[in-house]
C-alpha cells in the first residue's frame, strides 16, 4: 500500500485509517464517524455517510531487519527470564539424573533431556510466529508427542544438515582411521585432518548450514519429514522467504559464535564444582542463544510466513492506525447516517409501538417466524427490514441470529452486525448469545477488516461465556501481537 493511499483526503498530512466504500475517500480519525450498535462500534464516512472498511498494512511494513535490532531483548524480558530459570532447573535435574543413574536408565533420560529442549525451542518458534511473547513451557501431557517426538525432529534436522558432508568425507577419504575421524567430526565437531583443503567438503558444509534454518522452520511448523528431504520444496520455500532468509541465516551464524563462547563459559562454571548451582548456571548460559535463535526464526515466519503458506493471509495484516477510533460519534446504525446538528428524537413512551408496529406487527412477526422456519432467506430479510423500528426484544434471538447469518452470506455486513448484536442483546444468557457474538467477531474481522473491534468481541466472549465452545474458539482466534 502506497503512502498516498493511506493519507487522509481532507488532511493530507494525517494518516488515514479507513476508506469509504461509497465515495472512496481515505479518512483520518477526524473525518471518520463512529457508529454504535449496542456494545459494538463501527465506523462511517464523515463526508458522505457511507460505510467504511479498515485500511490495512502488511506486517512487513516493519522490515525483518528492523525487528532483529530488538530481538536480543527477547530472553531477558520478565517472561523470558522466568522460562530460562525454569527450563535450566528442569534440564539440569534431568541431566544430573542421567549422569548418576543406572546405565539402563541413561538412554531414556538423555532422550527426555533432548525432547524437553527441542519441544521448548519449537514452541518458542511457533509462539513468536503467532505474535505471542508469553514464553510458556510446553504442556507435557503426552510424553511421546510433547517431548520425544520434538526431540526426534530436532535430531533429524541436524542429521540431514550434516549428512551430505559426512557421506562425502567417508567416500573421498577412505581408510579406517579416516572414517573414525569423520564420525568424530560429525558427533563432536572435530574437523578430521585431510579435509581442510577440500573445497567440495566445505561446499557441502555451507549447503548444510544454509539448509539448517529451513529444516528447523519445517520441523517447528510440523511439516512431514518428506518436505525436509525435498530439495525442490525447500528451494521454493526459501524463495518465498526472500532475502530475509539469508538475513536470518547470517543472524544465526553470528549467534553460533556467541553460543560457542557461552559453552566455554559454561565449562568454566561447571569446573567450579558448586554442586547443582554450577549445573544450573551452565544450562542457563547455554540456553540464551537457542532462545534467541528460536525468536529469529519465529520473527521470520511472523513477517513473511504468508509467502510460504504458514497461517491465514488475514493474519499478516493489521490496521494502519492500530486501535485508534474516530473522534466523532453518530447515531446508531438504522438511523439516518451521520449525525447532524438536529435535535434528538423524542423517546417512545413505554409500551407504545411505532405506527408500523401498531398495524400488523403480530402478523409480521408470525410471517417472519414462518420464513425462518422454512429457511426462506429472501422473505425473512424483507420482513426483518419491515420490523426494523420494532423493539428488538419482540423478535426472538434465534430469528436475529438467522438474519445475521443470512445477511453475512448475502454480503450485507452492516445488517449482519446489527442482527447478530441484537441476538446476543435480547437473550444474553441463552446459548444463542455466544454463538452470535463469535459470528459477529468473524464478520467484523474477516469481512469488514475491523480486526480491532473483532478482538474486543472475542475478548468479551471469553470473559462473559467461559468454559464454552464459543470461548475456546474465541481464544484460538484472539492473538496478541508483538510491538
Amino acid at each position: 500500500m502506497s503512502s498516498a493511499s493511506i493519507a487522509c483526503r481532507q488532511h493530507p498530512r494525517e494518516l488515514a485509517g479507513w476508506q469509504c466504500q461509497s465515495c472512496g475517500a481515505s479518512l483520518c480519525p477526524e473525518c471518520a464517524v463512529g457508529r454504535r450498535v449496542q456494545t459494538v462500534e463501527l465506523v462511517g464516512c464523515g463526508l458522505c455517510g457511507g460505510d467504511t472498511e479498515v485500511l490495512l498494512l502488511h506486517r512487513d511494513v516493519v522490515p525483518f531487519t528492523r525487528r532483529l535490532r530488538k530481538a536480543w531483548r527477547y530472553p531477558f524480558s520478565a517472561a523470558g527470564l522466568q522460562l530460562l530459570v525454569a527450563l535450566s532447573l528442569f534440564l539440569g535435574t534431568v541431566g544430573w539424573l542421567a549422569e548418576n543413574s543406572f546405565l539402563i536408565m541413561r538412554a531414556p533420560l538423555i532422550a527426555f533431556y533432548g525432547g524437553l529442549f527441542w519441544a521448548t525451542f519449537f514452541g518458542l518458534v511457533r509462539e513468536t510466529a503467532r505474535g505471542d511473547t508469553s514464553l510458556d513451557i510446553p504442556d507435557f501431557s503426552d510424553i511421546f508427542r510433547d517431548a520425544l517426538l520434538p526431540g526426534l525432529r530436532g535430531l533429524l534436522v541436524f542429521l540431514v544438515a550434516g549428512l551430505p558432508s559426512l557421506v562425502y568425507g567417508l567416500w573421498a577419504h577412505p581408510g579406517g582411521s579416516a572414517k573414525l575421524d569423520m564420525f568424530a567430526w560429525f558427533i563432536q565437531w572435530r574437523l578430521p585432518p585431510g579435509l581442510t583443503a577440500d573445497p567440495v567438503f566445505w561446499l557441502l558444509v555451507v549447503v548444510g548450514c544454509l539448509w539448517l534454518p529451513m529444516g528447523l522452520l519445517l520441523a517447528a511448523s510440523e511439516h512431514p519429514v518428506s518436505h525436509m528431504l525435498n530439495p525442490a520444496m525447500v528451494l521454493r520455500l526459501a524463495r518465498g522467504l526472500g532475502s530475509d532468509y539469508l538475513v536470518a541465516c547470517a543472524a544465526l551464524a553470528g549467534l553460533l559464535v556467541v553460543h560457542g563462547a557461552a559453552h566455554v563459559l559454561a565449562v568454566a562454571v561447571r569446573a567450579l564444582g558448586l554442586v547443582f548451582i554450577s549445573r544450573f548456571l551452565a544450562e542457563a548460559f547455554t540456553l540464551v542463544v537457542p532462545f534467541l535463535a528460536a525468536h529469529v526464526l519465529g520473527l521470520l515466519l511472523y513477517v513473511r510466513g504468508d509467502r510460504v503458506g504458514y497461517g491465514e493471509p488475514s493474519d499478516y495484516v493489521a490496521p494502519v492506525l492500530g486501535s485508534a477510533r474516530p473522534t466523532r460519534g453518530s447515531a446508531p446504525l438504522g438511523g439516518a447516517g451521520v449525525q447532524r446538528d438536529t435535535p434528538a428524537p423524542e423517546a417512545e413512551s413505554p409500551g407504545v409501538e411505532t405506527p408500523v408496529a401498531q398495524g400488523d406487527a403480530t402478523g409480521q412477526l408470525a410471517a417472519l417466524a414462518a420464513a425462518v422456519g422454512g429457511r426462506d432467506v429472501a422473505r425473512a430479510l424483507e420482513l426483518y427490514a419491515a420490523l426494523e423500528q420494532l423493539p428488538a426484544a419482540r423478535v426472538p434471538s434465534e430469528h436475529h441470529l438467522f438474519i445475521g447469518q443470512a445477511a453475512a452470506v448475502e454480503g450485507n455486513f452492516p445488517l449482519a452486525v446489527t442482527a447478530l448484536e441484537r441476538a446476543a442483546d435480547v437473550a444474553p444468557d441463552s446459548p444463542t448469545a455466544p454463538r452470535a457474538l463469535v459470528m459477529l467477531a468473524r464478520v467484523l474481522g474477516e469481512r469488514m477488516n475491523d480486526a480491532a473491534r473483532a478482538e474486543e468481541v472475542y475478548q468479551y466472549v471469553q470473559h462473559r461465556y467461559p468454559d464454552t465452545q464459543a470461548a475456546r474458539f474465541a481464544s484460538e482466534r484472539s492473538r496478541p501481537r508483538p510491538d
